[in-house]
């Protein structure tokens, strides 16, 4: 009898337990931050914020061999997945362009892909989180 409510009284304290894992940050959130751009990226540096209306700002600059391209966007966030409009253009044909991207955050490194027209994924950036 005494064994039985010896395991009963364990079951429930281990039951009852927190958990004392941190909550996982939802991608939205996880991808803010200042980054640097690494292979097989160019060389550059990006930074995302997020205003209080929700909408998330991206300001990214490459530089590669003398040739310097920047950029701003503005978009919404939602799941892994960011639409973008181009609002500064290194190119002033895409200006107020629509882009879809998705991307991956493991820890202080992202992994990230434009998608095309057809939904698939083009070639993959990546970066790590500056401190």
């Amino acid at each position: 009898m005494r064994r039985r409510l010896l395991t009963a009284a364990m079951v429930l304290t281990l039951g009852s337990t927190p958990s004392w894992a941190a909550p996982a940050t939802p991608p939205c959130e996880a991808a803010l931050g200042t980054w640097d751009y690494v292979a097989p990226s160019k060389p550059g540096r990006a930074v995302v914020t997020k205003l209080a209306d929700g909408r998330h700002h991206l300001v990214w600059i490459l530089s590669e061999a003398g040739a310097t391209a920047a950029g701003a966007w503005e978009g919404t966030c939602e799941g892994s997945r960011r639409t973008w409009r181009i609002l500064f253009p290194s190119d002033p044909a895409t200006l107020g362009r629509k882009i879809l991207e998705e991307f991956e955050v493991s820890g202080d490194a992202i992994r990230f892909w434009l998608l095309g027209p057809d939904g698939k994924r083009g070639p993959m950036g990546g970066a790590r989180r500056l401190p």
